[in-house]
């Protein structure tokens, strides 16, 4: 029990001192969960087409948060690895693609595949913005299967 009771303590202090991106989080965690059920009851498209929010004119930092910063708190929130927050790279792509959007950049949602062995082939989902892949640790070196929207 100590442990939820520290965790939620944190929380607390968190939401107290930094507001804003308390509630960048709670929407994130709206997307996740949303995401999460619409996969469950749609095709992949389908489902990502219902979440895509309508272009806005970009805008100096929204709520006085930075992209780098969006994508640290979905690292974070899809770090928890609990229930549908799991750190998966098509749901962290979505929802990032979503927020984005929200801010006024394009992007687009990259799935690729490659190669993993002699008989398995491995999946990843990235962000794109200009062809350029955002917000990755290495440069994705897959095949494209799909992009978002197409």
């Amino acid at each position: 029990m100590p442990n939820v009771i520290g965790l939620a303590r944190r929380a607390l202090r968190f939401a107290a001192g930094k507001p804003r991106e308390t509630l960048l989080l709670a929407g994130m965690a709206r997307d996740v969960l949303a995401l999460s059920l619409l996969v469950r009851l749609l095709p992949l498209p389908r489902a990502l087409a219902i979440l895509e929010p309508r272009p806005r004119a970009r805008t100096e930092t929204p709520a006085g948060v930075s992209d780098e910063r969006v994508v640290q708190l979905l690292d974070a929130l899809l770090g928890i690895d609990a229930l549908c927050f799991a750190p998966i790279c098509w749901k962290r792509a979505a929802v990032l693609h979503r927020r984005l959007t929200l801010r006024g950049r394009e992007t687009r949602i990259v799935f690729g595949v490659r190669r993993a062995g002699e008989d398995t082939l491995a999946g990843h989902a990235w962000l794109e913005a200009g062809g350029v892949p955002l917000y990755e640790v290495e440069t994705p070196e897959y095949s494209v299967t799909y992009c978002f929207p197409s």
